[in-house]
């Protein structure tokens, strides 16, 4: 999801790609596209990142929760399905083709198992 000024995401990399080179390697082809369509360069994302290890579904489920309502918290919309670069879309039932078509993006979502103590 993406706000003014971050974004979170929650990335499962395939072994054994660090987390680390997943997010620089995000941040270097988004900084290439972002700048190629406004016609500027340089950098603009900020170095560091926030990563916390997801172990259970139900903290993956929490976190899904946070991040669709933070947008809402922080009052730039009523509810999460308002803002266009959000998976609540896809959460709500949105295919990734309406979502795509919607903001551009395509939202891979992760399926779990049911059970909330279960180890991811």
């Amino acid at each position: 999801m993406f706000l003014p000024d971050h974004w979170h995401a929650i990335i499962y990399p395939p072994y054994p790609l660090a987390i680390s080179t997943v997010f620089k390697a995000v941040k270097v082809s988004s900084m290439i596209g972002i700048n190629v369509r406004r016609r500027e360069g340089g950098e603009f994302w900020q170095d560091p990142f926030f990563d916390h290890a997801l172990r259970t579904v139900q903290e993956h489920n929490e976190k899904v929760g946070y991040i669709h309502l933070n947008r809402v918290r922080r009052g730039l919309v009523r509810q999460g399905t308002d803002w266009k670069w959000s998976s609540a879309h896809e959460y709500g039932g949105v295919s990734g083709e309406e979502q795509e078509r919607g903001c551009g993006l395509r939202i891979d979502r992760v399926c779990l198992p049911c059970e909330a103590n279960t180890p991811i």
